[in-house]
């Protein structure tokens, strides 16, 4: 339910171009549930994402071009340019305030551990920056390479893999510093002890 209720414009996304085969309008259909995400967070006053934000910009930006020019090609452009956005954010982010992705994706979990060094952490996120940066070019390499299809299938299946398998990568590196086991509960003896203590 947590997926659906923050990626419900991308999952319209798919639908609307395997059931067209539109691009353009799947990515209006798309800029248009980042509308929604943006007028419920107003309503329910709740602090607007700014990558929802973003997205919807975006998006309306590349829709009206591809439209006006009649080229989806712009569409597809936008992938890239989030992914550099990404990669230029994770940057200023490790230089200007010492904080590395992989603290931000095990943190809602508290999986990483307070132990693992500075060096560690400043090679893994340069991993990911160098992967959402060569990802954002093979984009644009599939997308003026081969078919719209191929490119859609590229890019659902193909970003959403190598991402788990980067952040599979990311945990190995860190094995040490992670903590994957179950918090221990306390049994009824000790439960009942501490009942008991003054």
């Amino acid at each position: 339910m947590t997926f659906l209720k923050e990626n419900y414009p991308l999952v319209a996304f798919i639908a609307v171009y395997l059931i067209t085969k539109n691009l353009i309008l799947a990515a209006a259909v798309w800029s248009a549930g980042s509308l929604v995400q943006i007028l419920t967070s107003v309503f329910n006053k709740e602090p607007i994402k700014k990558s929802h934000i973003a997205y919807f910009v975006l998006g309306i930006i590349l829709v009206a071009s591809a439209y006006y020019f009649d080229d989806e090609n712009f569409i597809k452009w936008k992938t890239s340019i989030i992914l550099w956005a990404g990669s230029l954010f994770i940057l200023f982010r490790q230089v200007f305030s010492k904080k590395y992705i992989i603290q931000d994706l095990l943190k809602a979990n508290d999986v990483l551990k307070d132990t693992a060094p500075q060096s560690l952490l400043v090679k893994i996120n340069w991993l990911w920056i160098l992967y959402l940066t060569g990802f954002g070019f093979l984009n644009i390499y599939i997308a003026y390479t081969f078919s719209t299809d191929v490119w859609f299938w590229f890019k659902i299946i193909g970003l959403f893999a190598s991402t788990m398998l980067l952040f599979i990568i990311s945990i190995i590196m860190l094995k040490e510093h992670v903590n994957l086991d179950e918090p221990q509960k306390p049994g009824p003896e000790e439960t009942n002890s501490d009942k008991n203590d003054p």
